[in-house]
């Protein structure tokens, strides 16, 4: 995943390296050493919020399931409060929504657009949700270079975090795994960061497969690295790759791409008699069996000798034994016991949980989709990871329920979001991959929507008049079959324009194009933006022409008709003028393209490629989806009170919250209490 400013990748560990090295090694996460939280002792309010996260739940399927008798905590909390579809953000995706929901903020306020954007003056698509900078001041001594000053992430989510009002009246605000949360906002009493949040390597997720098959191949494998393995005597070596050496001065390899990162040697033995083996790595010995998944792993990168390590922890995966051997490790975890990053807050409370509940996911998506994607792991092993996540999700929410007395409690689950993207199609017997999916497997989402009326069911005891119970999902789902490429179309129509030769590739990116001939481009899920003089780095659209433009974009998107099946791809076309407020407003795409259920723009139109087709079968394991008109896909939002505001949308909720504490909205903000009409 495209990162902003970024020398390698493994910068956000430098000040963590240096701290180690010259302080001593305190427990630092790079941004120093933690405080003891910033509560008062004493809470100043028996009130209590409960908010349940619940991404992309579906207001259909949760009605589907009440009429059917299967959501008996949701049914009764409907009937106690209200139960209403929840309007959401254009884009309608997780990191545009919930930072709304934190800041009370539109996009052009908060500054979240998507989950890709682009750098306005090299058109370069990256991550919208934090950069990692490298350190501005090094010192170098023989074969290893020392940060001083600067270097480490940095959030991108701008505004103020409704809970922060709460903090400054003393009371307590526990925040697990908000998106948009990494660095983990220090505004809280306690908090763990979530989606957003890179695995070791400072990455969105990268997995490693081992193989002793040469002719298992993955083309353009995104999201992993593949490496080919030799089994002798039933013997197997490799290297577990780990991030790229902040303190070694980087050195040219063209032979071996991770010459500059530390690695992890480990020995696999095969036992010739049955589909088991054994795993030795830094003196920990696994034994597992076929389709296992190992308990966590923790593993020590050294960076320096004797000096600088930094911890992960990973779990294998043994796919196949006989004939070949086949071992798939998951993306490599920051240890929330050693953090190379901070992923909780304060710092110690990592530790604190991994006693109790032991090691958890810390990548902020936890489940490997791209691993699913890709067919390194198939529909089974998936859901077997994604009964891992879950559980692992349920214990981090019984203890912290266990244990809440006041203040605000929110709690966010991915899994009803990520499982619902990866099995759409088993349970869709009208996608066009359905018969490619596996159908043991086509009831897992209802059994998932299950298990959250099952959490629902322990907070409903706790419920009297000083208590609010919110349950919120940042969007909806739908079908995903067919996949518009966007800068295909443009490209077509004549708005894009690529360099002399570059039209005969069958694929282009975003280096082809042709910026001094172009009109507009899309990058990122739903952003169409205009090549405008002043902003882009070779702008060509004077902004006196720019609403002309854009209104015969708009137009003729909207008309587009798919041949296959006869339908519009393109359900509205948005004006952000329509949606957005805020400073941030003028980076922000003109239009946003919001799509008919049953289409979403191409991966690879999102980073601003073209290909061959304008629309064709979306071919993925990645089935279902949401970054579509809004309107079409909206949220969940239940309450335990009475809600008197019609059209609820997820701006309003921050508003909401602050009100049942007694607290003026702030003036910021979009939103209004959902307790007044």
């Amino acid at each position: 995943m495209p990162r902003r400013r970024t020398g390698g990748s493994a910068e956000a560990l430098d000040r963590r390296d240096a701290l180690k090295l010259l302080a001593g090694g305190a427990a630092a996460a790079g941004l120093g050493v933690a405080s003891q939280g910033c509560a008062a002792s004493g809470s100043t309010t028996k009130k209590k919020v409960v908010v349940l996260g619940l991404d992309g739940l579906d207001p259909q399927i949760v009605q589907a399931l009440i009429d059917a008798g299967r959501a008996p905590n949701f049914k009764k909390l409907g009937q106690l409060g209200s139960f209403m579809k929840l309007g959401t953000t254009m884009p309608a995706l997780s990191p545009v929504a919930w930072s709304s929901f934190i800041t009370g903020l539109t996009p052009g306020g908060h500054g979240i657009g998507d989950f890709i954007v682009r750098d306005p003056q090299t058109y370069t698509p990256v991550f919208s949700i934090y950069e990692t900078e490298s350190p501005r001041w090094v010192i170098n001594i023989g074969d290893y270079q020392f940060p001083l000053a600067g270097g480490g992430a940095t959030n991108l989510r701008r505004g103020k975090p409704f809970w922060a009002y709460l903090l400054e009246r003393g009371i307590p605000a526990v925040v697990v795994k908000i998106p948009t949360n990494f660095p983990v906002d220090e505004t809280v009493t306690r908090g763990v960061s979530g989606m957003g949040t890179p695995d070791l390597t400072d990455a969105y997720g990268v997995f490693n497969y081992y193989t002793s098959d040469e002719f298992e191949h993955y083309p353009n494998l995104s999201g992993g690295n593949v490496f080919y393995i030799q089994v002798n005597n039933h013997r197997a070596q490799a290297e577990l790759i780990g991030p790229v050496n902040s303190l070694r001065r980087a050195k040219e390899d063209s032979r071996d791409r991770f010459a500059n990162n530390a690695k992890i040697p480990f020995t696999v033995y095969r036992d010739p008699d049955s589909d088991s083996v054994r795993i030795d790595i830094q003196s920990q010995t696994l034994v597992l069996a076929k389709n296992e998944y190992s308990d966590w792993v923790h593993v020590s990168f050294e960076l320096m000798p004797l000096l600088g390590n930094v911890s992960g922890i990973v779990r294998f995966l043994v796919k196949e034994v006989h004939p070949q051997l086949k071992i798939y490790v998951t993306p490599i975890n920051i240890d929330p016991e050693d953090q190379a990053m901070p992923v909780t807050y304060p710092v110690e409370y990592g530790a604190e949980l991994a006693r109790v509940i032991g090691p958890f996911w810390t990548k902020g998506l936890p489940a490997d989709t791209k691993a699913f994607d890709y067919r390194v792991i198939d529909d089974e092993q998936y859901v077997k990871q994604a009964e891992l996540v879950l559980e692992e999700r349920m214990a981090l929410f019984d203890y912290e329920w266990s244990r809440f007395e006041s203040g605000l409690f929110y709690f966010y689950v991915s899994s009803t979001d990520q499982d619902a993207h990866m099995l759409w199609r088993n349970m869709d017997e009208t996608h066009p991959m359905h018969e490619a999916s596996d159908v043991r497997f086509a009831g897992y989402l209802y059994h998932l929507y299950e298990r959250m009326d099952e959490l629902v069911g322990k907070v409903l005891p706790a419920l009297d008049e000083d208590t609010l119970l919110l349950i919120c999902s940042d969007h909806g789902f739908a079908q995903f079959g067919r996949q518009f490429h966007l800068n295909t179309w443009l490209r077509d129509r004549g708005y894009l324009t690529l360099k002399t030769g570059a039209e005969k590739k069958d694929e282009t990116s975003i280096f082809d194009v042709d910026w001094a001939s172009t009109l507009a481009y899309g990058v990122g899920f739903n952003g169409l933006y205009l090549n405008l003089q002043g902003r882009e780095g070779q702008g060509q659209i004077r902004p006196e022409d720019a609403g002309k433009l854009a209104g015969r974009l708009k137009r003729e998107l909207e008309a587009i008709t798919d041949g296959e099946t006869g339908k519009r791809p393109v359900a509205n076309v948005y004006s952000k003028a329509e949606l957005y407020s805020g400073e941030m407003t003028p980076l922000m795409p003109e239009l946003l393209v919001g799509y008919t259920p049953g289409y979403r723009c191409s991966s690879a139109s999102v980073l601003g490629s073209t290909g061959e087709a304008i629309i064709d079968i979306n071919p993925w394991a990645w089935s279902g989806d949401h970054s579509m008109a809004r309107d079409l896909v909206p949220g969940t939002l239940f309450s335990s009170l009475p809600l008197k505001a019609g059209d609820p949308n997820i701006v309003d909720l921050p508003v909401t919250i602050l009100d049942f504490f007694g607290i003026e909205k702030p003036p910021q903000m979009v939103g209004r209490s959902l307790f007044k009409t």
